[in-house]
């Protein structure tokens, strides 16, 4: 019994050892648990011998049940290789080894295999086009080239400047360079007993010196006081600013072979309203009468007034503004030069005042026999005095022009120096004056008091007014008050003052989407996409932005002067005809200061988390940190009214006298 039982034993073990010999290298399920099932179940002896028997019989009849499908596994088998080969490793991988679910659902090879095999194929091929890394490069190195062909420009024109100095620079026209230095220090205001001696040692020395300098910058006194009257003497004459000219600027451009006159005839011009019309007809009778454009000749015309007349053909007009914010000069685009201008300048996160335009209606204001409002004159030095106080508003320059008459600001300028510090003052060019004195200047922030009131405003129009509202409106950067004592029904329509109030009450730059949200500003889904992914990681993005003729996809702000421009180019509108078209638009707007980033839909598409990654890394790189992401567009105005303080009784009389001791001190 012994032997037979040695016997079984021996054979037991053989058949076990055949068994796992057989598994060595197998996978799969049936494999796994049979051998789970000799490990931990075979000759335990709790376990009842029936129970074993049987769990043997199911793993057999199982792998009997394969074997039985030999061929349709090996029609897989093949299949799979045939996919795997056709250049779709993964694809084949998973047909091979990834199991079909109890159901009977196919995760892998679905029934919308071949459409799934298409947008594949278009996948493949799109990444084979796409391209994002030599875009990215060949923009970097266009930068790179542009930047280096601008600063050799830039030195190429000084350094040849300055060789034809020193070729024309012999020792006698260096001798008379130092002799016209001095004549003209000893000049000084021109009004010493020596000055004409002084004036004419000038114009004798620049006999010599005049040549050697390539280019002078003068005054039109100036140049007629010191350059040789010799006609045709320069190359170019350039005349800025020629509508502020009058006819003392001929003998400027009588020295030049080509002129060039910059001006703008909505500005002010040379006020003749002083001089009798019939001494200037006498004038013209006498000298002017044989000549073509005598009529253009007069004291209130300009030099810009004559050259319009004169080269009528080969005027230009400049429409790119960079000065005020868009919802400034909308007034004086609408209203002056019918929609010429393009606002090219959007003001950076350190420069932008919110809101841009502040109109504070003072009901109680009124206008005194000294074309004065007190009550506008003390809104505005209470604003100044909390402008100047308040950090946020720390260095920016200050003014303001009245448009009614230089009276009201002399009034407004003594109330300001009298509560401020003179240092501050001149420290902000706090100035006060009338459209003419700012004309050619300007100020982050201008105040305008109208002056007139309800009683007293006889409506105003023509060419004059139309040049001084023009300027006035057009000076400040960042912010413009209106500080009025009328409203608009108080005013003719007739009155130039009215659409200056209708621009205030909405500039014309507000439009149904400054009321949404901003998201809806975008004007596709790409767009959108990649503003809620910069939202919703706190940057501070803005969607279409208004910039001159174009508009920007996406402005992303950062601290203090940053921001990046992103353009989202979808495919089906920026295909490589446009390309040349985007790229001069983009060339445009990087000389108004702009960085730009840009994606196609496709690679968005395609890539959109490395593509995300490479835009992170951008605004990281230029120091662009999250700022809190806005929700609504900012406010363009706001309205105020103002009020006078309530004063007590026992205070009343004397805060009474020491505003009219002081309103009759400046008169």
């Amino acid at each position: 019994m012994r032997h037979l039982r040695r016997a079984e034993l021996s054979r037991a073990a053989t058949h076990l050892a055949t068994l796992q010999e057989k598994l060595a290298g197998k996978s799969g399920p049936v494999s796994d648990e049979l051998r789970a099932f000799i490990a931990n179940e075979l000759g335990n002896p709790t376990l009842a011998s029936e129970r074993m028997a049987a769990r043997y019989t199911e793993f057999v009849a199982e792998l009997r049940r394969i074997a039985a499908l030999s061929v349709e596994l090996a029609v897989v088998q093949d299949f799979a290789r045939c996919i795997e080969a056709a250049g779709a490793q993964k694809f084949g991988a998973r047909i091979r080894l990834v199991p079909v679910t109890a159901s009977g659902e196919d995760g892998i090879f679905q029934v919308a295999w071949r459409a799934a095999w298409n947008w594949a194929r278009m996948r493949s091929y799109l990444d084979g086009i796409e391209s994002r890394a030599e875009l990215v490069a060949l923009s970097a190195r266009r930068r790179d080239l542009e930047g280096g062909l601008a600063r050799l420009y830039r030195e190429m024109v000084a350094k040849a400047a300055w060789l034809a100095t020193k070729r024309n620079s012999t020792q006698k026209v260096l001798q008379a360079l130092a002799g016209y230095a001095t004549a003209i220090r000893r000049i000084g205001q021109g009004t010493g007993p020596n000055a004409t001696r002084y004036r004419r040692d000038a114009r004798e020395a620049m006999l010599d010196a005049a040549g050697a300098v390539p280019c002078w910058i003068m005054s039109h006194a100036r140049i007629s006081e010191a350059m040789p009257p010799e006609i045709g003497g320069f190359d170019l004459v350039i005349v800025d600013e020629a509508s502020q000219s009058d006819l003392w600027a001929l003998p400027a451009i009588l020295r030049g072979k080509k002129i060039l006159v910059v001006g703008d005839d909505k500005q002010v011009s040379p006020d003749a309203g002083f001089i009798s019309g019939q001494k200037i007809q006498n004038l013209k009778a006498r000298f002017l009468a044989d000549q073509p454009y005598g009529t253009e000749m007069t004291p209130e015309k300009s030099l810009y007034d004559l050259a319009a007349r004169v080269f009528a053909a080969q005027q230009v007009m400049l429409r790119e503004h960079f000065r005020c914010v868009p919802p400034i000069i909308a007034y004086s685009n609408r209203v002056f030069y019918k929609g010429g201008i393009q606002p090219i300048r959007i003001p950076k996160a350190s420069e932008r005042i919110d809101p841009p335009l502040v109109d504070i209606y003072v009901p109680s204001g009124y206008r005194d026999g000294h074309d004065c409002n007190d009550r506008e004159a003390q809104v505005i030095a209470d604003e100044i005095e909390k402008l100047l106080a308040n950090e946020q508003f720390r260095g920016r320059t200050v003014g303001v022009v009245s448009l009614l008459a230089m009276g009201q600001a002399k009034h407004i300028d003594s109330l300001v120096r009298q509560r401020c510090d003179p240092s501050e003052l001149l420290h902000r060019r706090f100035e006060c004056g009338d459209a003419r004195t700012f004309q050619g200047s300007e100020r982050d922030i201008m105040f305008l008091s109208l002056v007139v009131d309800t009683k007293n405003c006889k409506a105003i129009s023509g060419n004059l007014f139309d040049q001084r509202f023009n300027v006035a409106a057009s000076r400040a950067k960042d912010r413009m008050y209106l500080v009025r004592s009328v409203k608009a029904s108080d005013l003719s329509e007739k009155d130039l003052r009215l659409t200056l109030l209708s621009h205030f009450d909405a500039p014309l730059v507000v439009d149904k989407e400054e009321a949404e949200d901003l998201i809806s500003r975008c004007e596709s889904e790409f767009e959108r996409q990649v503003f809620k992914e910069l939202s919703s990681r706190g940057y501070r993005a803005i969607p279409q932005v208004k910039t001159g003729a174009y508009r920007i996809d996406l402005v992303v702000e950062g601290a203090g002067e940053l921001r990046l421009a992103i353009e989202c180019d979808g495919d089906e509108f920026h295909g490589p005809d446009r390309w040349a078209h985007d790229m001069n638009r983009q060339r445009v707007l990087e000389r108004a200061g702009w960085v730009f980033w840009r994606c196609f839909a496709s690679t968005w598409t395609l890539r959109r988390d490395e593509v995300l990654g490479e835009l992170l890394e951008r605004l990281t790189a230029m120091g662009i940190e999250p700022l809190g992401a806005l929700e609504r567009a900012p406010t363009l105005v706001e309205k105020r009214v103002w009020e006078p303080p309530v004063v007590l009784n026992d205070e009343k009389d004397e805060v009474q006298l020491a505003l009219e001791s002081a309103v009759t001190a400046v008169k």
